[in-house]
């Protein structure tokens, strides 16, 4: 038996850090265009760690969305069920990775699809 109040609980946690980390990258992010560089080597640097900074809240935006979708799961009742077999996760993967959408085997299988597409 799945622990809604426990799963809904970390998720909120870990979508509170996601929130304010991209607050704390968008705020570097406007220091960094708001920096006068003195030679062509600074700006190049500040481009860089201005997209690897917009890279990482890309990542965390897509997390962010997951954790929704899964916050949305569990007040429908449907927490922990896999999208391709309708099969319960395991209850250790839901704690590593509580937004999981696959159980264990439909994510590899999930994987090697992905691996022959590229």
């Amino acid at each position: 038996m799945i622990d809604y109040t426990f799963f809904e609980k970390l998720l909120s946690e870990r979508l509170n850090k996601l929130c304010e980390s991209i607050e704390h990258k968008n705020t570097h992010i406007a220091q960094i265009q708001n920096t006068h560089h003195k030679d062509n080597g600074d700006i190049v640097g500040a481009g860089l760690q201005g997209n690897l900074e917009m890279g990482m809240i890309d990542l965390y935006q897509q997390e962010i969305n997951d954790i929704r979708n899964s916050l949305q799961k569990i007040k429908d009742g449907v927490f922990g069920i896999c999208e391709m077999c309708d099969d319960d996760i395991d209850v250790e993967r839901l704690k590593a990775k509580p937004h999981a959408k696959y159980c264990i085997n439909c994510r590899e299988l999930f994987e090697k699809t992905q691996k022959k597409e590229r």
